[in-house]
């Protein structure tokens, strides 16, 4: 009898040990998920502005700035402290350009006051009016600006590519940030271009040009001979290609308006195409008609490359478009200085160069040694394929994402999946989906 008692207590502390043992797993395997996940956002979540103070000189040049009401100048970002490149601003510089506007008194606008000054004119601007835009709705842009145009009351506007944040999302914000974003009272969330490259090839030889400009060239894929698309399918290529970008920018940040988008590579066939001159006038009649503005690229480099525009800093022939001042590794604050001045006071654009001899490095050095940081998205033969549903599992439970109903609260994200609890009175959670 006591040899069966011992028994059972070896027993039953070699159970308890066990499950000590298995607990003290569990609690590690448990802290070294929530250790990954903390590592994961604190990735992606703002940094603390770099701290910068203006000199003496720089302080009373932008404190003495001229004040102006009828124009509006925008400035371009890509990258911010990302990946040396003639698109990437330091940190320490863009800490510093935005110290130079506060000091300077410049009040920076929403895409609403834009869009309603493009539309209407000057009235009711604030004093030295200004426009933040940020390209392809980056992710090292979004953590180094934000807190910073936060602390000075400074909005911007982020032109996002809805393919990269899923396909891209080391480089892309995520969805749950861009809705953040576009809730915040700091940024407005607007279309960049729907999903693709930039570029696209265009002959047999292999050549690129941008993907609004030309028609694409389709190698032999897929048991199909190679061919070049007609114009038709170029037509329908980007009508599919913006409305696909619209209606995901309408599902996944609630409240979104078109207001405004950026032609990619700011090439829509205006300086050449292999579809001259439909390819030009279908590409901005379609886009003036869907939107309020649509951005270009910096008009100091259109100026060198396309011979007839512009001829100031908006279309010559359509107020729709809206050229920008570029802003790269180069645009000191006595760059910038320099081209706003003649900006506000109307200098023919093609004396606004002598501004670039301010900067430091050359143009050319910086293109040939470090070439723009994008994303290597897929060709362009259509829009990412829907992301499938993903199924749960937990001690054997199934849980399909489909059979769920009713309201969600978003507890936490990071790339690629949501920690999701929905249920509300009435849903139909944990229950059997419904026929088809």
């Amino acid at each position: 009898m006591n040899r069966e008692r011992g028994a059972r207590a070896s027993i039953s502390r070699s159970f308890l040990h066990a499950l000590i043992g298995w607990g003290c797993l569990l609690g590690i395997a448990v802290g070294i998920l929530v250790a990954r996940l903390h590592t994961a956002e604190a990735g992606r979540a703002p940094l603390p502005p770099v701290p910068v103070q203006l000199s003496a000189a720089d302080y009373d040049q932008w404190a003495s700035f001229p004040d102006y009401h009828r124009v509006v100048p925008v400035l371009m970002y890509h990258s911010i402290g990302g990946q040396p490149s003639y698109l990437t601003v330091s940190r320490k510089l863009f800490a510093e350009q935005m110290r130079a506007l506060k000091v300077g008194g410049f009040h920076t606008l929403t895409i609403q006051q834009y869009a309603h000054y493009v539309e209407h004119g000057p009235r009711g601007l604030p004093s030295r009016p200004i426009l933040l835009t940020f390209d392809d709705g980056r992710l090292d842009a979004y953590r180094a600006a934000n807190d910073l145009l936060q602390s000075y009351g400074f909005h911007a506007t982020a032109l996002v590519v809805p393919a990269w944040v899923t396909e891209h999302p080391r480089f892309s914000l995520s969805w749950s940030q861009l809705d953040q974003m576009a809730h915040s009272t700091t940024w407005n969330v607007q279309l960049h271009f729907g999903y693709g490259r930039e570029e696209v090839q265009y002959d047999r030889a292999g050549d690129t040009g941008a993907t609004f400009a030309f028609r694409q060239y389709f190698p032999a894929r897929n048991g199909q001979p190679a061919h070049q698309e007609t114009f038709a399918g170029f037509r329908k290529r980007i009508e599919n290609n913006m409305l696909w970008g619209e209606r995901q920018l309408r599902l996944m940040v609630p409240g979104y308006r078109p207001l405004s988008m950026a032609v990619p590579e700011s090439d829509y066939g205006q300086a050449a195409s292999n579809g001259r001159p439909l390819v030009g006038n279908f590409v901005i009649s379609w886009l003036n008609r869907h939107f309020p503005v649509v951005f270009g690229g910096d008009y100091l480099s259109n100026t060198r490359t396309y011979k007839a525009e512009p001829r100031g800093r908006l279309h010559v022939r359509n107020p729709q478009y809206s050229y920008r001042l570029g802003m790269g590794p180069r645009d000191t604050l006595a760059v910038l200085h320099c081209r706003l001045l003649d900006y506000v006071n109307r200098t023919r654009p093609q004396d606004e160069y002598h501004c670039l001899d301010l900067a430091p490095i050359p143009l050319a050095t910086l293109i040939s040694l470090h070439p723009p940081i994008h994303p290597r998205a897929a060709a362009s033969y259509g829009p990412p394929p829907p992301p499938q549903p993903h199924v749960a599992r937990r001690f054997g439970a199934r849980i399909n994402a489909r059979a769920i109903r009713g309201a969600r609260v978003v507890l936490g994200s990071r790339p690629g999946w949501q920690v999701v609890i929905r249920g509300t009175r009435g849903s139909s959670a944990g229950k059997p989906p419904p026929p088809g």
